[in-house]
């Protein structure tokens, strides 16, 4: 079984990680000395939502992710692709999924549906 401290050192993706939130969450694993790979169009590897083939070479030897959803959770399609994303996250081996939603947003139930634990 992974201790803690194992699960702290793997990497973090942070997707949105080039945009005013995601920025300051990897900024902030970085001080902290956590491995952080930036999930974006001109990362290396690349993510983009809108193509799939990307975010399983994200996803590589990941612990936790930090999901943030261009552009934004209200838009249709998005509640879908987040959950295809989740799910192709657990069968990686993702331990931890942190979803950055508003609290204004349109959709709550949406929201409170992406955070359901299987």
């Amino acid at each position: 079984m992974e201790t803690e401290n194992a699960q702290e050192t793997k990497t973090t993706l942070v997707l949105g990680g080039t945009g005013k939130t995601g920025r300051r969450v990897a900024k902030r694993l970085e001080a902290r000395g956590i491995p952080v790979r930036v999930g974006s169009r001109s990362g290396e590897p690349p993510f983009d939502w809108e193509d799939r083939t990307t975010w399983a070479p994200a996803l590589h030897e990941v612990g936790s992710v930090y999901i943030s959803y261009y552009p934004d959770l209200a838009v249709p399609g998005s509640v879908e692709a987040v959950h295809s994303f989740a799910e192709l996250a657990v069968e990686a081996g993702v331990r931890r999924l942190v979803l950055l939603s508003g609290g204004a947003s349109p959709r709550p139930s949406a929201r409170s549906w992406l955070c359901k634990r299987r």
